[in-house]
């Protein structure tokens, strides 16, 4: 397998060089982009492989708790589509694959039903039940769920997790391949014909090596196993754990060249710091979830043609919007999955009720105080603390809604933070024009992660983390210097 780094420019220039277009070297614009990506319906031939060059399919994988989506992009074109799920054509969103699975007399299978969040025998919210585990949270609420499936030990919760998660990607992700397939009937027959993955987590995930390791490990795994579990055809754990142990045994060094991750908010920023619509500055990006409400106060860097994301700080909240449901729930005694969906239902039907008035509420107090602290630690890192006043907002996330999330992220910056109360602009993501129909724009709040993770990874925006960045020494810290009162002249006195 050629390496990955070498295979991209090569193909891409020798491509572009073909159709007259500009190469990586020659700086594109913003009209000669749109050029290049014209989005109309993409039609693969079945060219003979020694006729035609290789394919490169890049795949974005946003790995979601409630929901998983995914955008591929042909490289070679630059055309990009959303992966729609089988048999999901009659849905509102088609393009969603539920990341639950369901355990029953042994075997682990997927749940089919995208109405239904909290199923009988389900085993939910599996992305948060890995974060616990690679963090040794074990007695974590969050895990009840998987310990009551299989017991208390801790070496037999982290295989069963572990074992849960890698069945749902490389079913998933086996599903998006046979796609691609059919989409390129010669696939394959070029001996350089490649796939490639990307997944993302959050940046203060991305941050803490257990984490990272853990997900480069499952995601391995599981691309490696894709073709086995395309479809996720049930299967007994016995059976699973076999196929894993004899995928460790392979090491398919194939596998963790395809695979790559990415933090979450550089990937839903990727259109936006693309279109002529950005501009350099400081940002505070809230994206919630249904688990979470992931946040990172980061400064958009552009140099010429070439953009930067640095990161201040960032911050999970366990704000998600099934903690609406699970809130209220909890206040009427009853957190059975029965009673949870129920409260979801109603949650999503925007119905009033006297306790999710009450988990609203408390959403909009929990997340103002997280909000606070995210800017408060992103704050020390600068130079000069004034700049935190011209913090511009991007919200994104298929949980996001104005009450109670943007009230929640608001409301600090009439706090204490702040010289004065301030109003923040709010920025809205662009909707991309490179995508095939049947894409619609009301689509794109969900799909802003995995339409930038099907990007190359040379083509992303490169990064700094929190912890790269120093906090700076008091005598670093400007201060705007006091006004100087009139000396007055002898004659004067």
């Amino acid at each position: 397998m050629i390496k990955l780094s070498v295979l991209i420019p090569y193909l891409r220039a020798k491509l572009l060089r073909e159709k007259g277009l500009p190469t990586v070297s020659q700086p594109v614009t913003p009209s000669q982009h749109i050029k290049v990506s014209s989005s109309k319906t993409h039609r693969a031939t079945s060219a003979p492989s020694s006729t035609r060059g290789p394919y490169f399919v890049q795949i974005g994988f946003d790995f979601g708790t409630m929901y998983s989506k995914c955008v591929c992009r042909d490289v070679m074109t630059n055309k990009a589509w959303v992966h729609l799920s089988s048999g999901s054509e009659e849905e509102e969103f088609p393009f969603l694959i539920p990341s639950i699975l369901l355990l029953r007399d042994g075997k682990i299978e997927h749940a089919q039903d995208p109405a239904c969040h909290y199923p009988e025998n389900g085993l939910y919210h599996l992305k948060l039940a890995l974060e616990k585990v690679a963090l040794c949270r074990w007695e974590d609420p969050l895990l009840h769920l998987y310990r009551n499936a299989v017991g208390s030990e801790t070496e037999e919760l982290t295989r069963f997790v572990t074992s849960c998660a890698v069945f749902f990607l490389a079913g998933a992700l086996g599903e998006v391949k046979n796609q691609v397939r059919r989409r390129l009937p010669a696939f394959g027959s070029h001996k350089q014909d490649y796939m490639a993955v990307n997944m993302a987590i959050p940046v203060a995930d991305a941050e803490r090596s257990a984490v990272s390791n853990l997900y480069n490990q499952i995601l391995n795994e599981a691309w490696s196993l894709a073709d086995q579990l395309a479809g996720h055809p049930p299967i007994n754990l016995i059976e699973l754990e076999m196929l894993r142990n004899n995928d460790a045994a392979l090491q398919v060094q194939s596998a963790s060249e395809a695979c790559f991750i990415y933090p979450e908010v550089s990937a839903n920023v990727q259109g936006f710091v693309r279109s002529r619509v950005s501009s350099p500055g400081i940002y505070i990006f809230s994206d919630a979830g249904a688990g979470s409400v992931d946040q990172s106060v980061f400064i958009f860097l552009r140099e010429g043609h070439h953009e930067r994301l640095n990161y201040l700080h960032g911050n999970v909240l366990p704000l998600g919007s099934s903690k609406i449901e699970r809130h209220a729930a909890e206040g009427a005694s009853r957190t059975d999955s029965q009673s949870l969906e129920s409260w979801r239902i109603k949650k999503e039907r925007g119905e009033r009720d006297p306790d999710l008035d009450r988990a609203r509420t408390w959403i909009i107090q929990q997340l103002s105080l997280g909000t606070e602290t995210t800017l408060g630690y992103a704050k020390r890192k600068l130079h000069v603390r004034d700049q935190l006043c011209q913090t511009q907002v991007i919200f994104g996330g298929g949980g996001h809604s104005k009450h109670p999330y943007e009230g929640g992220v608001i409301r600090p910056f009439s706090g204490q933070l702040f010289p004065r109360p301030i109003r923040p602009d709010i920025v809205g993501l662009p909707v991309p024009t490179d995508l095939e129909r049947p894409f619609r724009s009301d689509w794109f709040k969900r799909l802003s992660v995995a339409y930038g993770l099907s990007f190359t990874r040379d083509e992303l925006a490169p990064f700094t983390y929190p912890q790269n960045i120093s906090t700076p020494s008091p005598q670093e810290i400007w201060q705007p210097r006091a006004a100087l009162g009139h000396a007055p002249t002898q004659d004067e006195c």
